[in-house]
């Protein structure tokens, strides 16, 4: 007989006990018992060790977990590392350009005063000797001996009240550069006007402005009297400046280093001569004050010396029209 044929130990007893074979039925429960218990005691530790291998599986899965975290926190750490040496790199083409402008204005202005100096020695090897002619103060004459040419003095002063003139406004200028004095808005705009200088306006009137064009026109009015003049073709205002003139034209001490970007940003945007204000641009060429970053990375608004003297000039013959 096959084992599924074979009557299990329950049945096998209960006919042991009909047949009176008391003890024969007592062994057969007893071994079936004994088998159960076995059998249960094998299902216990079948159940322990798939507790531990699931626990240990769980245990590998936390591990892997762990390294792949560990791998995308040295992936990101990898891409800041990166980002920050691409930052770099862009520092350093900046510098490399600022400075080899810097030698191009300076190559430029030693030409520019090797010429002045051949024209003044030229200059100085043509003039002759000077001798007074006349009584009258009014119709005095200076007479070369050499070429006979004559100047009137009288004449000369009265001609040279208009260059006075010119005079004075490079006086005023200079003033500017030095710190002197501020640059002043006009009165009446007539659509020559910078951006800027309807926002100061604006601020002055009690309009409404955001935060950073505020500041944009504490900024602006103090450029020409903090910034450094560099390579006797720009004036440069740092961000130091920036947050010193902040400091200087409010009651704050203390400016994030964001705040002054998006500060000099506007600054420089608000000083564009493009029409549309989509086309406004901090680093474009095209305005009055150009943000870029100079020497060791810092921040700078960057005005051409000659153009910022010629608006200037235009603000002060706004203000005498007036």
């Amino acid at each position: 007989m096959s084992t599924s044929d074979q009557p299990d130990a329950l049945t096998e007893a209960r006919q042991q006990f009909q047949n009176e074979n008391t003890e024969a039925a007592f062994e057969t429960l007893t071994s079936e018992v004994q088998r159960l218990h076995d059998r249960v005691h094998e299902l216990n530790r079948n159940y322990e060790h798939a507790v531990a291998k699931t626990e240990q599986l769980q245990a590998d899965v936390t591990d892997l977990e762990a390294t792949l975290e560990a791998k995308d926190q040295t992936i990101e750490a990898l891409q800041d590392e990166v980002d920050q040496q691409e930052a770099a790199n862009e520092r350093l083409h900046d510098r490399i350009a600022a400075v080899e402008a810097d030698n191009d204005a300076l190559r430029a202005e030693n030409t520019q005063l090797e010429d002045r100096v051949s024209t003044l020695e030229a200059e100085l090897d043509r003039r002759p000797h000077i001798e007074w002619a006349g009584p009258d103060p009014t119709e005095l004459a200076i007479t070369s001996s050499e070429a006979g040419n004559t100047v009137k003095p009288y004449q000369a002063i009265r001609d040279r009240v208009d260059a006075d003139t010119h005079e004075l406004l490079e006086e005023r200028v200079q003033r500017l550069e030095d710190g002197e004095a501020n640059v002043i808005v006009r009165g009446e705009f007539d659509g020559d006007e910078l951006p800027i200088e309807r926002k100061i306006a604006m601020r002055k009137a009690g309009g409404d402005l955001s935060a950073n064009k505020a500041r944009a026109t504490l900024v602006f009015p103090k450029f020409g009297g903090h910034a450094d003049t560099r390579g006797g073709s720009q004036l440069v205002l740092s961000s130091s400046d920036v947050r010193a003139i902040l400091r200087e034209t409010t009651d704050r001490s203390e400016w994030p280093n964001e705040t002054i970007k998006r500060t000099m940003q506007w600054t420089a945007k608000l000083t564009s001569r493009r029409d549309e204000k989509h086309d406004w641009g901090a680093r474009d060429d095209e305005n009055l004050l150009t943000l870029r970053h100079g020497r060791d990375g810092e921040l700078e608004l960057v005005a051409d010396i000659d153009e910022y003297r010629e608006y200037y000039a235009e603000l002060e013959e706004a203000q005498n029209h007036e």
